[in-house]
């Protein structure tokens, strides 16, 4: 064998390693977590960093890897040619053909693009100097080919813009898949509760202060036209520490009240509470409107020494009251007193629950992981009267999204107790 066909051979097995190489990091460029980059770039990862920066024109340094890859490619594949011809003659041609593209596809793609797609943060950040000089020499080349396919495809009326950020959408798929194949209970359990967090974080800026809040008939309240007796007995029963303080049934609202500084005032009256002014001790009452987001709220609260907020309606009528307590539950859960459990008042059976009317949807759905709508309805009550079209007479059943609600307690215009059956457990009934 002489001394060039041993350099062709050589020269073949380069371009070979190249090809490769390139695939491979396209592969890993491509999948590598977008997040991942930019956590270690901001710690100060300068691999990271560079790699950022290439992101800003990704569409740039993806033409600039093809260029150089089919660059490699073709010339592999006629070095391959000329050296099989001069062995084979005429049929040096076929058999070029055949290895080529065997070797190509198992070498220089299957293979790296396999091992870049199991690691491809890891592999991209190894990547990132091959990335660096390949998008340094073909990246010209790659520009003006960038430019002409935007041409092409502007005819056509598509546009081509940069980087897709990514979507909330996104955002709870990859919430949904966090977790999954733990191996033990424990860790499958926590998985739960971490997507339940996560949601709950994300739909901070979806949900308005009227999906959280407590409704003006549960508000617990100090009447000012009721007897210094049942004043001060509501102050002393109370786990609240602010309480409104308003009048005729909740219309004229005077302002809160902290009940600490109530109490205080009562101890100093020595229990008279006859002498106790309420109207010296309360303070103006933070209003928001019941279409306020929850981040919004949230961040009011964070300027606020008042963690609480009557909420009122395009009238001016009160609707209800919101609390940072109410906030952290819609990413925490509910949070419970001691001794209280969650959903305290529902009567459990094998896929069914029966609960209270007012329980909202989305604690129930947090609770047992279910799927009932939320966007109809803030309480199952709601929800069961929104597929009614009216109000359900008692024992009176429909289905929502698979599952069945009937009205298993109503009340004059109030459904007390509402019945719900899960999918699976109809199911199995059936």
């Amino acid at each position: 064998m002489s001394a060039l066909e041993l350099a062709t051979i050589a020269a073949i097995v380069v371009l070979l390693v190249l090809s490769a190489l390139f695939s491979g990091a396209e592969t890993a460029f491509t999948g590598a977590s977008r997040a991942f980059i930019t956590r270690r770039a901001r710690s100060g990862d300068v691999r990271a960093g560079r790699l950022a920066a290439l992101r800003e024109r990704k569409d740039r340094l993806i033409a600039a890897l093809l260029v150089g890859n089919n660059l490699v490619n073709t010339t592999a594949t006629a070095l391959a040619a000329g050296l099989l011809i001069a062995w084979f003659g005429e049929e040096g041609v076929l058999y070029a053909s055949i290895a080529m593209t065997v070797t190509l596809v198992l070498v220089s793609e299957v293979l790296p693009k396999t091992w870049a797609i199991q690691h491809p943060d890891q592999a991209a950040l190894r990547a990132t100097p091959l990335l660096a000089v390949v998008n340094r020499v073909f990246g010209p080349p790659a520009s003006a080919a960038n430019a002409v396919v935007r041409m092409i495809l502007a005819r056509f009326g598509v546009r081509v813009g940069g980087e897709r950020g990514q979507t909330e959408e996104e955002l709870m798929g990859a919430i949904a898949l966090h977790g999954e194949g733990e191996e033990t209970p424990a860790e499958a359990a926590a998985a739960v509760e971490e997507r339940r967090m996560l949601r709950g974080v994300l739909a901070l800026d979806d949900l308005t202060v009227a999906d959280v809040m407590t409704h003006r008939s549960r508000i617990e309240a100090l009447d000012a036209d009721a007897g210094p007796e049942a004043i001060a007995a509501r102050l002393v029963a109370t786990r609240h520490s602010w309480l409104p303080l308003w009048r005729d049934g909740g219309r004229d609202l005077l302002g809160v009240v902290e009940t600490r500084a109530a109490l205080r005032a009562l101890a100093a009256a020595k229990g008279d509470a006859a002498a106790l002014d309420l109207r010296r001790l309360m303070e103006p009452s933070p209003l928001v409107p019941e279409t306020r987001p929850l981040l919004d709220q949230l961040q009011a609260f964070r300027r606020s020494r008042r963690h609480l907020a009557v909420v009122v309606d395009e009238y001016g009528q009160i609707e209800g009251l919101v609390t940072l307590h109410d906030l952290i539950e819609v990413v925490v859960g509910e949070i419970t007193e001691a001794g209280e459990q969650i959903l305290a008042d529902a009567v459990r059976g094998a896929g069914e629950v029966e609960v209270p009317g007012e329980t909202r949807v989305r604690d129930l759905n947090r609770e047992l992981d279910w799927a009932l709508p939320e966007d109809e309805a803030m309480t199952v009550a709601g929800l069961l009267m929104a597929a009614a079209q009216g109000m359900p007479k008692r024992g009176e059943a429909v289905e929502i999204a698979g599952y069945r609600l009937a009205a298993a307690d109503v009340r004059g215009r109030r459904i007390a107790r509402v019945r719900i059956v899960a999918p699976r457990a109809e199911a199995g009934a059936g």
